[in-house]
């Protein structure tokens, strides 16, 4: 994917004196942060932060999609943890603290590295990786990513360690169907290595044996000049102190904060019902998007804009129901399984709202009978009752 190509960038959407400015220095930096972080939207969200120092044609991905291993076998991952356990490069723990292990001994992972501090991320959108030259990358433009995070998963739960062991092994089969690529989940933040304490580092885990591309519900940019990259790096080091391993915070000024993220933390058990809910969930986030990105440009009176911003919310739907259907195809004459219609129920109601919306914002109607997914009823129990 090209840099934020149909992403309908959140940028746009924040009309401030400093959006409307180019980044020159840390404190213009901090300064479109807290719009950001001031603004009604980002109220409701934790926020994390990701540093990338160009424009990489296939930005916020994990390094296990940018290579072929995993298409060719798909217990690629789990040979990967069985051969670091073996070589005493990771403990006998569980896969997704093999995968964090993995994931900063530089093998590739399905995790994003992603940082609490928007100090570190601007570190690293400004810094090559430390085994290039520092200033290879200063006539290019870097981007720091905004996520706008309301759900946690701490990596010490039952539920996300399930979760990670049913991805590597495979099973049970469902785990693997394509809906579920859609549940990018954020992982707190956990003091595993000295790496993690240093950049005050969490994750998203990408499901799924391709990667989803995250919805533009879920993230915004802000470029960050090569031409300004030296500078910022001067004044990260001088006033900051920030450099590789050199944030290590106190456990005692985490208490406030660990208290505060404790309100997001999802600990339901990990099963298909409550997966397809996180699916219903993601589904009326990016709609809700789509909807209010609408309004914007119907107030600018921007109507080509409109069009094309309805024509990608269906698609998006339609993606959805896509994968419900692929999900209801497996069962193949059988029962549908409870969660299934609730699910399919769910987009359907969600689909109907949605075109509501619209037509009471003046925005036109939304063809949701075509998208609205039909159920053949259940076979009745061949046995009947004397």
């Amino acid at each position: 994917m090209a840099p934020f190509d149909g992403g309908l960038p959140k940028d746009t959407r924040f009309k401030g004196e400093a959006s409307e400015k180019p980044i020159e220095n840390v404190a213009g930096f901090l300064t479109r942060v807290e719009e950001y972080a001031c603004s009604a939207e980002a109220g409701n969200y934790i926020l994390a932060y990701r540093g990338e120092p160009k424009l990489y044609p296939t930005y916020c991905r994990p390094g296990i999609f940018r290579k072929p291993e995993l298409m060719e076998n798909p217990y690629f991952e789990k040979n990967l943890f069985d051969a670091m356990r073996q070589n005493r490069l990771t403990g006998e723990k569980s896969y997704l603290e093999n995968a964090i292990d993995a994931q900063h001994g530089e093998f590739p992972s399905r995790l994003l590295d992603v940082s609490y501090n928007c100090l570190t991320a601007l570190y690293f959108a400004v810094t090559p990786f430390y085994q290039l030259p520092e200033d290879c990358y200063d006539d290019q433009d870097g981007m720091v990513f905004l996520f706008f995070i309301d759900e946690l998963f701490s990596p010490t739960a039952q539920n996300i360690r399930e979760n990670y062991e049913a991805i590597v092994n495979r099973s049970p089969g469902w785990c693997q169907e394509p809906i579920f690529q859609k549940n990018h989940k954020f992982l707190d933040h956990m003091k595993l290595n000295p790496r993690i304490i240093a950049q005050q580092g969490a994750f998203i885990l990408f499901q799924g044996d391709e990667p989803e591309d995250l919805p533009p519900c879920m993230y915004c940019g802000i470029p960050i000049p090569g031409a300004a990259k030296k500078a910022i790096r001067g004044e990260l080091k001088r006033f900051f102190g920030i450099h590789t391993g050199s944030i290590y915070p106190e456990i005692s000024n985490l208490v406030k904060e660990l208290t505060n993220r404790s309100g997001y933390l999802n600990a339901k058990p990990y099963s298909m019902g409550n997966e397809l809910s996180l699916v219903l969930e993601k589904l009326r986030r990016e709609l809700d998007f789509y909807l209010e990105y609408a309004l914007s440009q119907k107030e600018e009176g921007n109507e080509a804009s409109l069009w094309k911003i309805l024509a990608k919310a269906e698609r998006v739907a339609d993606s959805y129901r896509r994968g419900f259907i692929h999900l209801i195809q497996g069962k193949k004459g059988h029962e549908l399984l409870w969660e299934m219609e609730q699910a399919v129920t769910g987009f359907n109601r969600q689909m109907e709202e949605f075109s509501d919306k619209l037509a009471k914002c003046g925005l036109g109607k939304f063809r949701w009978e075509r998208l609205a997914i039909s159920i053949a009823p259940a076979p009745k129990n061949s046995v009947e009752k004397e």
